[in-house]
């Protein structure tokens, strides 16, 4: 049992891998300015599949919001948008219950 708790503190706290919900948070902090996908990719420490996946699953849910540079560019910059905004303030509010 104590090893069950053991697990838990440590994937729940932060100590073990990051689970999904938090690797979205950072993403979304990364675009709160606007920002390019190789830039959050590098910030959030994901490869390309995952970050691919990752804005594909905000932009879906309308966390995040894209703008081509230009007319004719086929680089985006990724923005948190207002729903984004909000999930930030809900998990800063969760993660003070836990420090």
């Amino acid at each position: 049992m104590n090893d069950l708790i053991d697990y838990v503190e440590t994937n729940v706290m932060g100590w073990g891998n990051r689970g999904w919900l938090e690797i979205i948070y950072f993403i979304l902090v990364v675009c709160k300015k606007g920002s390019l996908k190789t830039h959050i990719m590098y910030k959030c420490n994901l490869n390309s599949k995952q970050i691919d996946q990752y804005i594909q699953f905000l932009l879906d849910k309308q966390l995040l919001e894209r703008d081509s540079e230009s007319s004719n560019s086929k680089r985006y910059t990724y923005k948190t948008s207002e729903v984004g905004r909000k999930y930030i303030n809900v998990y800063n509010q969760l993660a003070e219950i836990f420090d």
